[in-house]
């Protein structure tokens, strides 16, 4: 039995020797896995929090700079943009104001002068007219001071260079004379929004220069003048009107158009001048006509 005793007590101590050698080791092992969880997960943690926050803030600090750059730009375009709404608005104005003053218009003289050139072939045209308001209105028109048509009375007639035909039937006024005081008002008028408004102490001025087809059509059509097949999108125009200010009365307008295509070089002035207001005289018919009626 001491045997067995004294047996017992080294297995014991071996026991307990292994038991605390064990322990030693699960804590060192917890220990180990304590600070490889802990580390990592600190460090990744870190990492992960800095990376994002860097990109995030770089990311902002380039959309604030792009909107800042955007306000920028928008800013000077909206200030244009209502500087122009402005000046629209005071340019309809006085061309509402023309417009109404038209309404008291009895009578006026037009005097047209017209040159032009298509590849250094010229074109000139020089015409006075006195119209007469009425129903249709009364028309006398002159073309390089000589009288080539009368209107009066719903009777229209024009000279051939021979003789006196009457036309009354087959023409109108507008198709006789294109730049009515009427017809330049509602050109005008629809270019307001283009014109850039000047004044002096007795006049507004009324300008453009630019290549705006709008612009270069409502004068074609007002004046009459084309260019055929010629290629004019890219034709440049500059056109000055003259407003007297106290009467609002259309007084001056001056327009020239000019461009180059593959055929060659092209051009055209036109000037017009309104005079006389409500001081034209009854149109009268030629002695010729007189004598055959």
């Amino acid at each position: 039995m001491t045997t067995k005793k004294y047996m017992m007590i080294p297995l014991l101590l071996l026991s307990v020797f292994f038991t605390a050698c064990q322990n030693d080791t699960d804590e060192t092992e917890d220990e180990a896995s304590e600070e490889t969880a802990e580390e990592p997960a600190d460090e990744t943690s870190e990492e992960t929090a800095e990376e994002p926050a860097d990109e995030t803030s770089e990311e902002t600090a380039e959309e604030s700079e792009v909107q800042n750059i955007d306000e920028e730009n928008s800013e000077p375009e909206a200030e244009e943009a209502e500087e122009k709404d402005e000046s629209t608005a005071e340019n309809n104005e006085i061309f509402n104001r023309v417009i109404d003053k038209s309404e008291d218009l009895e009578s006026y003289e037009a005097l047209i002068d017209l040159e032009g050139s298509v590849d250094g072939a010229p074109y000139t045209l020089n015409a006075e007219a006195a119209i007469k308001d009425g129903d249709p209105p009364d028309l006398l028109l002159k073309s390089n001071d000589e009288v080539r048509t009368v209107a009066k009375d719903g009777s229209t007639y024009i000279f051939t260079g021979d003789d006196w035909v009457e036309t009354t039937e087959s023409m109108n006024i507008e198709s006789l004379f294109f730049v009515t005081y009427e017809s330049t008002l509602n050109s005008l008028s629809e270019l307001s929004g283009q014109l850039t408004k000047e004044e002096t102490d007795d006049a507004y001025l009324f300008t453009y220069e630019g290549s705006n087809q709008s612009v270069y059509k409502a004068f074609q059509s007002l004046l009459g003048f084309e260019f055929g097949a010629l290629d004019t999108s890219a034709i440049h125009s500059d056109l000055e009107v003259e407003v007297d200010k106290e009467d609002h009365l259309v007084e001056y307008i001056a327009y020239e158009a000019s461009g180059e295509d593959e055929e060659g070089e092209y051009s055209m002035n036109g000037d017009v001048e309104f005079t006389s207001f409500n001081e034209v005289e009854d149109i009268e018919l030629p002695s010729e006509i007189e004598e055959e009626n």
